[in-house]
């Protein structure tokens, strides 16, 4: 009877050990996390006020982006993108705010983006933002099934991103994309560099 218990303990232990192992988070030895650089200040003084009634259907054939006469420079249809984990939308109407969970090569990456209207400092709800994520334009993130989830006033979880290869990487975050993109719609965008170990 005795040999029988050693047994069923020995087999048990080790499928243990394995299942508590799988329970702790991905991570590296050194994760990355927002490129270091100059504040952003591309807006200035200007805020442009959200008109609500504003948003209608994006029109599939003309492609146009508010971005086109806003803050970017160099002929990009978006703003420029910023440095650090904080700045302003491309066209001037919200603040954006993120962090995120280990930043490493080849493992999923969640992020939490905080947006909150530049006009009054209020949660932006009912965003449903998106992240567009790329090392260059010839290399965009691999399709990992991303969703988002509001998880509180103007806080997103979005994810999973999976980086596959060490690099500078743009992650750009899209704010209702079912509106057209005019001067005061809801619609906007804001990008900022990520650095992958």
């Amino acid at each position: 009877m005795r040999t029988a218990h050693c047994l069923i303990a020995s087999l048990v232990v080790p499928f243990v050990v394995a299942c508590s192992n799988d329970t702790k988070p991905p991570t590296c030895a050194a994760p990355g996390g927002p490129a270091a650089g100059a504040a952003d200040s591309h807006c200035g003084a200007t805020v442009v006020r959200v008109v609500p009634a504003a948003c209608t259907p994006p029109d599939a054939g003309t492609g146009a982006d508010a971005g086109d006469t806003d803050g970017g420079t160099g002929g990009s249809t978006f703003g420029d993108t910023m440095f650090n984990n904080n700045g302003d939308d491309d066209d001037c109407k919200y603040h954006i705010n993120w962090a995120a969970t280990a930043i490493c090569e080849n493992i999923d990456v969640r992020f939490d983006v905080t947006i909150s209207n530049k006009f009054d400092d209020t949660a932006v709800q009912g965003a449903h933002p998106s992240a567009e994520v790329f090392l260059n334009a010839q290399h965009p993130a691999p399709n990992s099934g991303q969703t988002f989830t509001e998880v509180g006033l103007g806080t997103y979880k979005i994810g999973p991103i999976r980086f596959d290869q060490p690099g500078r990487w743009t992650v750009r975050f899209h704010m209702f994309e079912n509106c057209h993109d005019s001067e005061t719609s809801p619609h906007g965008h804001g990008a900022f560099f990520v650095d992958v170990p």
